[in-house]
């Protein structure tokens, strides 16, 4: 039985990607490394996917910081995803707020194990194949060499 939410979340973001490391399926909507990279063109997708995902994890921590009911050691937030997301996206709000206001974070370092490290590439699996096909369209259109 194929679960729901890939449907539910592709409706709910439609055209736009997600980035998930080596350990989510690879979707037509949702964008994993290449397990081994064999072109200049997906060494160059692999590099851009697993830097932009250490500026998530970072932010991710420097939030999860200053709200500690979000932090797994501080708490967890036991609601359904849809109201979860709802909730952290009112803390980045805050977030924002402080920082634009200079308010320091209380808790100004961040816990050892919330620091990012590069992604392992394993590889997960493509359900169906579909995900591949969209990554392959992406690389060549994005990271190829144009007029080079």
């Amino acid at each position: 039985m194929v679960h729901p939410l890939p449907s539910r979340l592709q409706r709910h973001f439609g055209d736009y990607l997600l980035l998930g490391d080596s350990g989510y399926l690879l979707e037509p909507f949702l964008m994993t490394p290449v397990t081994n990279p064999t072109n200049e063109a997906e060494e160059l997708y692999y590099r851009a996917l697993v830097r932009t995902r250490v500026i998530v994890e970072l932010t991710l921590g420097v939030v999860k910081n200053r709200f500690r009911c979000i932090h797994r050691f501080g708490g967890e937030l036991q609601y359904t995803p849809l109201r979860s997301a709802k909730i952290v996206s009112a803390y980045l709000l805050l977030h924002n707020r402080c920082v634009s206001r200079s308010i320091p974070d209380p808790n100004n370092h961040l816990p050892e194990e919330d620091m990012p490290i590069e992604a392992h590439v394993v590889g997960a699996g493509d359900r169906g194949g579909t995900g591949r096909q969209t990554r392959n369209e992406i690389i060549p259109e994005f990271y190829g060499r144009k007029g080079v």
